[in-house]
């Protein structure tokens, strides 16, 4: 009998020892689950509301707490907010209307600087009178049929108005003839001849290549040596650079472009019409 107790006790210890090692051995195995803490983001969020949209209702705001602000009956901080919105809201007009003026008024600031910048270096390349009143700026390039069209109404206006200055921006964009036709032009200009080949080029019938360049120069009475030694320096290139940042800066793309006095023409014109623009602008100055 104590035998057979013996035995069953030895067998009760052998099954609950196998439950422990079952029970550890599923823990092993299954991983409680962890939380993951998302990250905050931090990042600044950007406005859906456009600058000049967010610009017009923080100078409309400051309108409306001013003129509230001087309300003596003007009561809390919440009262003031919610009065803001309530004007805001009925009067959405002023947002259009303040949104418009910043455009219009940036538009303005910038043509003004893009004329002050085409004005900043006005070079030897210049026709008409050299002490005129009022400049004509022309944007041009040698082989630009429309500008060898406005060459004679340039020629009209110089012929007409004695107290004109016209400045040729050399603007070659059409072809690498161009470039060498612009670079010959100015490199005269340094030798005192750039109306002489300026005319000629314009003038010329036919393809601006070597043998058109070499005629056009010696008929000037210059030498091509001379002319390579000027370009050679490298001034004109700086001077051609310029001049097309400021054409860019002008939103001028093609040629001709005029600018006389404040007035920008992205396009070619009669002379009549410069020599309006011209009238215009000289009523003004006085």
């Amino acid at each position: 009998m104590a035998a057979k107790k013996s035995a069953k006790a030895k067998a009760a210890k052998a099954t609950k020892a196998a439950q422990k090692k079952t029970v550890k051995a599923k823990s092993a195995t299954t991983a409680a689950p962890v939380a993951v803490t998302p990250k905050a983001d931090n990042s600044p969020k950007k406005s859906a509301l456009p600058m000049p949209v967010l610009l017009a209702a923080v100078l409309i705001a400051g309108v409306v707490i001013g003129m509230f602000s001087m309300n003596p009956k003007t009561g809390s901080t919440g009262d003031v907010d919610s009065q803001i919105e309530a004007y805001i809201r009925a009067n959405p007009g002023l947002i259009l209307e303040v949104v418009t003026k910043y455009n219009r008024d940036r538009a303005e600031q910038e043509r003004q600087q893009a004329v002050n910048l085409v004005k900043l270096d006005d070079g030897k390349t210049i026709l008409g009178n050299p002490n005129g009143d009022i400049t004509v700026y022309e944007f041009s390039d040698y082989n630009c049929g429309y500008c060898k069209r406005a060459f004679g109404d340039v020629q009209k206006l110089i012929a007409s108005d004695d107290n004109v200055r016209v400045v040729i921006k050399e603007f070659p964009i059409l072809a690498e003839s161009s470039k060498q036709a612009a670079e010959i032009s100015m490199a005269a200009a340094e030798l005192g001849k750039f109306e002489e080949v300026h005319t000629a080029l314009m003038t010329w019938q036919g393809r601006l290549d070597d043998s058109a360049f070499d005629q056009i120069i010696q008929n000037a009475g210059l030498s091509r040596d001379e002319i390579n030694a000027i370009i050679a320096k490298g001034e004109i290139e700086e001077k051609l650079q310029a001049i097309r940042q400021t054409a860019q800066a002008m939103q001028i793309s093609g040629t001709p472009g005029f600018v006389i006095g404040n007035a920008i023409i992205p396009g070619a014109i009669s002379s009549d019409e410069m020599a309006q623009i011209i009238a215009d602008e000289r009523a003004k100055a006085q």
